[in-house]
């Protein structure tokens, strides 16, 4: 299942990517029971679906199955009852959607920095430790949306990861029960400012900046991902592959981030991990590519998608 959270005027919504199509849970529900088209055993949600991300993906919610029958029964009527579907408001074009992040307010942004080897250092050990940062929910921005390259800085970078929900709470997670605390992997741009970042030991001045963590289209549910140690990432700017790589690579995997990063603090349900980029170009150094106003950068993860955005100019403001 791949979920979305989107804008419908100026309310947040969790909606089902179907295809080229995005689904209306509300509307789908409310459809499929005015026209007696739900299980008997299919539970009806009192009021409306929340907003939240956080409550559908959420490893006890009620919601993650009700969410994943009504989508399978939209499917089923698909591409036959597409009209009755789009007069109903149950579906909308996907490219029609205002996406933000999947997750817009994640209680934790967890990155791992340095977790594949660079070309332009021949062979590496692996480190001791991972090497953790975060950013804040102000960095997130969603598909399609702008990214500020801030007025400080001419070196704005960008590094395509592919990111984990966490769906449940835990300390001190086991390697092995690691994946059961997954509730999906979705697409991230871990943007930098390089000369930023050099102005101090510390690498959180670079990473700051609004909208230097794009994120989504979707949260993938892990039965569409059954191994996410081997899945290819390509980032690229204006069609030009700048940064590539396979999660295999990774010096430290998903479920040893888990386990790790829970051995420091208590993962909840909506926290986020980007798990690092690959540093090269098939087995090159990557050259460095600083992003200029009007450039086309896009991230793809194998069994995920695409993630999308363009680039803008700070405007400066005094808000």
């Amino acid at each position: 299942m791949r979920l979305v959270t989107y804008l419908q005027g100026s309310k947040k919504k969790v909606g089902v990517l179907l295809s080229d199509w995005l689904v209306d849970l509300q509307a789908a529900h409310d459809y499929l029971v005015i026209n007696r088209l739900v299980p008997e055993d299919q539970p009806v949600p009192e009021g409306s679906f929340p907003d939240s991300m956080v409550a559908y993906l959420a490893d006890n919610s009620p919601l993650k199955e009700l969410a994943r029958g009504t989508a399978a029964a939209i499917q089923a009527r698909l591409p036959a009852a597409v009209e009755p579907l789009l007069s109903e408001g149950v579906l909308r074009p996907f490219g029609q959607a205002v996406l933000l992040p999947p997750v817009p307010n994640p209680g934790k942004l967890i990155c791992v920095g340095m977790n594949y080897p660079s070309a332009s250092f021949g062979e590496q050990p692996k480190p001791g430790y991972p090497t953790l940062f975060l950013k804040s929910a102000s960095t997130l921005t969603g598909h399609r949306q702008p990214i500020q390259l801030p007025q400080v800085s001419a070196e704005v970078f960008c590094e395509g990861e592919l990111a984990v929900v966490i769906g449940k709470q835990g300390k001190h997670i086991p390697v092995e029960a690691a994946y059961t605390y997954i509730a999906g992997y979705t697409v991230a741009n871990d943007v930098g400012a390089r000369d930023l970042e050099q102005r101090t030991s510390q690498w959180a001045t670079g990473k700051l900046p609004d909208t230097f963590c794009p994120m989504g289209p979707a949260v993938v549910t892990p039965d569409e991902i059954r191994d996410p140690a081997s899945l290819t990432i390509r980032t690229s700017v204006n069609g030009t592959c700048i940064l590539s790589g396979n999660t295999q690579e990774m010096f430290f995997g998903v479920a040893d981030l888990i386990s790790y990063i829970s051995s420091l603090a208590t993962l909840v349900p909506g926290d986020i991990i980007l798990t690092g980029s690959p540093k090269k170009v098939a087995d090159q150094p990557a050259p460095v590519v600083y992003l200029q106003p009007g450039d086309q950068v896009s991230i793809e993860i194998e069994k995920i998608g695409v993630l999308s955005n363009h680039t803008i100019s700070e405007e400066l403001t005094n808000a």
